[in-house]
């Protein structure tokens, strides 16, 4: 087993998305990469929720979803002592200047714009692991 599986075993990965075939996507992606602890759920409330009642170690999250947008989640992530350490990948299809540059304001560790391939998720995935504290 590499370094990087035993790294990535050990996490606990929140995939946030309102799209079930891109939260499918990214779990299959993540199995891949030997990740065996992935929560998914459909909109940021339930991301909130989740991350208040258990260790999440790296976001995956889409920008626009209802209830909660994948901002709003980062800023409640990033505002809160227990959880502002947690990498934050944005999953998003805005594309404008403007917007990825909120995003990186806001304190979003890296930003992946959709439809993305597969391999450049994983390998966002891959470097944001520098930034997990185990």
């Amino acid at each position: 087993m590499s370094k990087l599986e035993q790294i990535i075993k050990k996490l606990c990965i929140l995939v946030v998305d309102d799209m079930e075939s891109i939260r499918s996507i990214v779990n299959s992606r993540l199995k891949g990469l030997g990740a065996e602890q992935i929560v998914m759920v459909g909109n940021g409330e339930s991301a909130w929720d989740t991350l208040k009642s258990r260790q999440i170690d790296l976001i995956i999250s889409d920008w626009d979803m209802p209830e909660l947008t994948g901002l709003e989640l980062l800023g409640r992530v990033r505002n809160s002592e227990p959880h502002s350490h947690i990498p934050f990948l944005l999953l998003s299809g805005e594309v404008a200047k403007e917007k990825v540059v909120s995003a990186f304001d806001a304190g979003v560790d890296d930003y992946l714009v959709k439809p993305f391939k597969p391999k450049e998720l994983e390998f966002r995935v891959i470097k944001m692991l520098a930034k997990v504290k185990l």
